[in-house]
């Protein structure tokens, strides 16, 4: 027997060192040619090259046909990547950003932060900074020059409504919360809205929480978890948050990985504070990553109702390498599996190399024998579906028509003291109508398409003389109906004009506390944390 095993032992080393003998030739070969062709173009190739652009476009290359998690970090990116990933922290004046036209425009000042107290407003176009026009820059270079060290100063001077005002402006440390709102509802029920996970996030659930612990006197209900639009984040964060609310003791999560340092499962190592509350998790289909790992993991124990609409399916971990030259590394290292053992990689025919083919929407069982599925992101267990995007609406953020409305009517808007009391007056509603027959507003709907291929066809089988009139009447027809649409979705542009104006008036927490008030996804919610026996009756067996 002893020379058996031995026999295996040797046979298994051959094949071993033969394999990575192998492989160990591959990437000698495939690098010395490598390094030629690079030595060789920047010898002989007709037109001056730069070395470092010309290998971060191959090394971009070579990863894009991985996965596209995996990404290399140039040193001149890493502070960013560490703050729009990890930390959340930076040292500038604290407001979004984006580029309308030729210029770069505050779309947001954040609360209490530099910006905001020194009086920028949304819509404030970026001329100048510390006297260095901003005219056609990137918003990636205004971004930076914003930044920098917290206790400096930077001038920035703004166009506001054809008025040019200069700011000196005091950088300070920025964090933003990734707990943007919380309230409590209604019944002793709270709501946390969490839209990303970074390093202090399960602290931030944690506080949030035990306020609405305390508002409810200690008789919380309920709690509704939003996690809606929220792409994930840091591991450790939202195992934190996982183990608010089960059992210590049970796996929340068990990682996979080519290299066996990744093979781990992870237990809840500490005692719930809140075990026994009845949870609902809202996630849509950006719901992503670690987002997908708190929906997964208490679905699989019964541990509380996960509502809204299949997740993206983002089922791998990554970590960043360091690498020389300070730069780095984020590499795919591991898949994850929930507790019921599925992995929720989504199928993408179009990237084979990174399909999940573990748990090919098979079948698993929850704590209590539920059955769910794997491969295919998280399946509520109640479905909701999203309202239809009109065309109309999607011409109107192209277009920035909402965006710019605010920008010339904000101050003569009547806000009450609190967001949920907004409404939208019909002479405001009027208003804005008018400023979109005054800019010139077109859209374009799908129907015009086809009736212009239509009448391309026409012309070419010389039918179209006879029937002229016929595309004319139904030409008319489409631009009475478009012009019908102010009208007839009144009500979807109506509130999309009431948070924007919101968001300028009561920040973000105010916007997301006006749109919990028709939201389709909340009120189903609600309804099942009010119904003991209609919540129960989902986590069990059918």
């Amino acid at each position: 027997m002893k020379k058996i095993k031995l026999i295996i032992i040797v046979a298994l080393s051959v094949i071993l060192s033969t394999s990575f003998l192998s492989n160990y030739f591959e990437i000698t070969k495939n690098l010395e040619i490598f390094n030629n062709i690079y030595r060789e173009l920047e010898t002989s190739y007709v037109e001056n090259i730069n070395p470092g652009d010309l290998m971060k476009k191959a090394i971009d290359r070579m990863l894009e046909t991985l996965d596209p998690w995996t990404v290399y970090i140039p040193e001149s990116e890493i502070e960013d990547f560490r703050t729009r990933h990890i930390t959340g922290d930076y040292g500038g004046i604290g407001s979004g950003i984006r580029k309308i036209d030729d210029f770069v425009v505050i779309t947001e000042p954040f609360k209490n932060s530099p910006a905001d107290l020194s009086g920028l407003r949304i819509g404030d176009k970026i001329i100048s900074i510390n006297g260095e026009d901003m005219e056609k820059e990137s918003t990636e270079n205004v971004s930076n020059l914003l930044k920098g060290t917290p206790g400096t100063s930077v001038t920035v001077t703004i166009e506001r409504n054809n008025s040019v005002k200069k700011m000196e402006i005091t950088r300070d440390k920025i964090h933003n919360s990734t707990v943007p709102h919380y309230e409590m509802i209604e019944d002793q029920i709270g709501y946390i809205k969490l839209n990303k996970f970074q390093r202090k996030s399960a602290s931030e659930v944690k506080t949030a929480l035990r306020e609405l612990d305390t508002l409810s006197n200690n008789n919380l209900n309920g709690l509704i978890l939003d996690l809606r639009d929220n792409g994930g984040g840091v591991l450790s964060q939202c195992l934190e948050i996982v183990n608010l609310f089960i059992p210590k003791g049970d796996t929340m999560l068990i990682a996979k990985g080519k290299d066996a340092t990744w093979d781990k499962e992870y237990i809840a190592s500490k005692k719930p504070l809140y075990e026994k509350l009845p949870i609902v998790v809202l996630i849509n289909e950006r719901s992503a990553s670690a987002s997908e790992i708190v929906a997964g993991c208490l679905q699989d124990l019964d541990r509380g109702i996960v509502l809204g609409k299949t997740s993206f399916g983002k089922g791998v971990i990554q970590q960043n390498k360091k690498i020389a030259y300070n730069t780095q590394l984020k590499v795919t290292v591991a898949k994850y599996y929930t507790p019921s053992g599925r992995c929720i990689q989504k199928i993408d025919p179009d990237k084979t190399n990174y399909n999940n083919t573990d748990s090919l929407q098979s079948v698993f069982f929850t704590k209590n024998g539920r059955k769910v599925f794997g491969g295919g992101g998280i399946d509520p267990d109640v479905s909701i579906e999203d309202k239809e995007t009109l065309p109309m609406l999607i011409a109107l953020f192209q277009e920035n028509c909402i965006f710019k409305f605010g920008n010339q009517f904000f101050e003569s808007i009547n806000f009450p003291d609190s967001p949920k009391e907004f409404v939208l007056s019909n002479d405001d509603y009027d208003l804005f109508k008018q400023y979109l027959e005054d800019d010139n507003f077109q859209f374009s709907m799908h129907s015009e398409e086809v009736l212009k291929e239509l009448q391309e066809s026409l012309e070419k089988e010389l039918y179209f003389e006879d029937m002229k009139e016929e595309l004319k009447i139904l030409e008319k027809s489409i631009l009475n109906n478009k012009k019908q649409d102010l009208i007839r979705h009144e009500d979807e542009i109506r509130e999309i004009i009431s948070k924007d104006l919101i968001l300028r008036q009561f920040y973000r927490s105010g916007m997301i506390e006006y749109g919990l008030k028709n939201d389709n996804f909340m009120a189903k919610a609600l309804e099942l944390l009010k119904n003991t026996d209609e919540y129960n009756n989902i986590l069990s067996v059918k």
